[in-house]
C-alpha cells in the first residue's frame, strides 16, 4: 500500500462490483466524467428529438442536468458514500 490517496481514473463503464472492490483496496476518488457527459448528451438529444423546434436552454439543460444527477446518485451509492457527511474541522468552524 502507498501512503497517498489513490484515484481511479477512467472509471466510466467499470462494473460496479469492480469499483466497490477498488474502494475496499484503498481507492479514495473515482472519476466518471465520461459517464456523466454521455448521460447529459443522451438526455439532451432525446429532448430535441421530442422538441425539434426547442431553442431555450432553460429546458434542455435541465433535462441534461437531471440525467447527470441520476448517475451521480447511483455512483454515490456504489462508492458507499450514501447518507454520509464528512465535515472537516475547518469547514465546521466557518
Amino acid at each position: 500500500m502507498v501512503d497517498i490517496p489513490l484515484v481511479l481514473h477512467g472509471a466510466s463503464d467499470v462494473p460496479d462490483e469492480y469499483v466497490r472492490r477498488t474502494i475496499e483496496l484503498g481507492v479514495c476518488k473515482v472519476n466518471v466524467a465520461t459517464e456523466l457527459k454521455i448521460a447529459f448528451a443522451d438526455a439532451v438529444k432525446a429532448w430535441f428529438a421530442e422538441n425539434p423546434q426547442g431553442n431555450d436552454p432553460r429546458y434542455y439543460m435541465r433535462v441534461g442536468m437531471d440525467a447527470m444527477k441520476e448517475v451521480v446518485r447511483s455512483k454515490i451509492t456504489v462508492c458507499g458514500s450514501a447518507n454520509r457527511l464528512l465535515i472537516s474541522e475547518t469547514a465546521a468552524q466557518s
